[in-house]
């Protein structure tokens, strides 16, 4: 069993306070991070934002595509995400989150990752432990890029996703 641990974003960035995901993206990313293991995997969620929270309705697998040190460092190609937000826009949807797994570590940012990340974005991370998803957090880098806050992660039915 995966688990998230639930804890309330402040605001910053676009606001959110929760990314809902369905069992089915949870798994997706899951998989991905173990088949990918022992170096780090990396996708994208597409979804919608409804209000302060955002609705994941889909994970795309990206190509971890750093030469060395894949264990512990991920680097997607800046047209791969060109052509997730492509995606994004012709079907009416958002890049919502950038996933990644840490191998045999928690699923906390780095001081690596928070020199990357994005404001406003939100970070899943998946921490991987002897080739097995054990545990998944989302994060979000506040405004002055010092810390990150964790975000709330729902659990949605797929047949619940009314923003879609």
């Amino acid at each position: 069993m995966i688990s998230a641990t639930v804890i309330s974003a402040q605001d910053y960035g676009v606001n959110m306070s929760a990314i809902n995901l369905t069992q089915k993206i949870i798994d997706q990313f899951s998989v991905h991070g173990e088949e990918e293991f022992p170096h780090e995997c990396c996708g994208f969620i597409l979804g919608t934002f409804k209000g302060d929270e955002s609705f994941g309705l889909e994970y795309l697998p990206a190509t971890n595509t750093k030469e060395e040190n894949r264990e512990r460092r991920f680097l997607i190609d800046p047209m791969a995400y060109q052509k997730a937000e492509d995606e994004a826009d012709e079907r009416n949807l958002s890049v919502i989150s950038i996933v990644h797994s840490h191998p045999d570590h928690p699923d906390k940012p780095s001081d690596f990752d928070r020199d990357h990340a994005w404001p406003g974005f939100s970070y899943i991370i998946i921490s991987v432990q002897n080739g097995k998803a054990v545990s998944y957090r989302s994060w979000q880098l506040n405004q002055d890029r010092k810390f990150f806050i964790e975000e709330n992660i729902k659990l949605i039915n797929e047949e619940n996703t009314d923003a879609k």
